[in-house]
């Protein structure tokens, strides 16, 4: 398995991945991501700006032929360096406030689930944070979200408490927000 960085050349398998997890939401009863967003146009910004990221399996050719292999994106994640607005106005406390990276829209393909691939996408994303000097990853999610916060907690992220997004299609919109602070290698300090 691969991670890389997204490219335009990725943002319809990106969107095939959301568009199924928007369905599994539906089916929880829950309606995060059923207002129409995440789109096409988020997409392809998350991509321009070079936040977007994708979990790809790479499998060899096994026909003598040819010798190309092929790769099929399993996952996708954005990780925004950026400061939120929401999240500065918490009705709890973060566990620190230094600089922090957000995890956004982090989706697994469907027929990949129960896996361990959102969990491989957490640790890619605590490896980005460790390259870019970053101790805290922060990340928000549906209050009913069970099986977010499951995925949250099990990786050692800690509920802070709420926030409200400040963004259509969802303004004013409940989440919960965790934290979990990043250990760095001395070596990079």
């Amino acid at each position: 398995m691969n991670f890389r960085k997204s490219t335009f050349d990725d943002v319809d398998r990106i969107l095939e991945i959301i568009e199924k997890a928007k369905v599994e939401l539906r089916k929880l009863g829950l309606d995060q991501w059923q207002k129409g967003y995440p789109v096409r146009k988020s997409i392809e910004s998350d991509v321009k700006l070079r936040i977007s990221y994708v979990l790809e399996d790479i499998e060899e050719n096994r026909n003598d032929l040819k010798s190309e292999n092929f790769t099929k994106i399993l996952g996708t994640v954005v990780l925004s360096p950026e400061k939120e607005e929401p999240y500065s106005k918490i009705e709890g406390k973060w566990i620190t406030d230094d600089d922090y990276m957000v995890i956004h829209r982090l989706a697994v393909d469907f027929d990949m689930k129960n896996k361990g691939i959102a969990t491989k996408i957490l640790e890619f994303s605590e490896e980005v944070c460790v390259e870019n000097r970053i101790l805290s990853l922060k990340a928000d999610t549906h209050e009913n979200n069970e099986p977010m916060k499951r995925l949250l907690e099990k990786n050692g992220f800690s509920f802070c408490g709420l926030i409200y997004l400040d963004r259509e299609p969802d303004l004013g919109a409940k989440r919960v927000a965790y934290e979990k602070i990043i250990k760095i290698p001395h070596e990079l300090l």
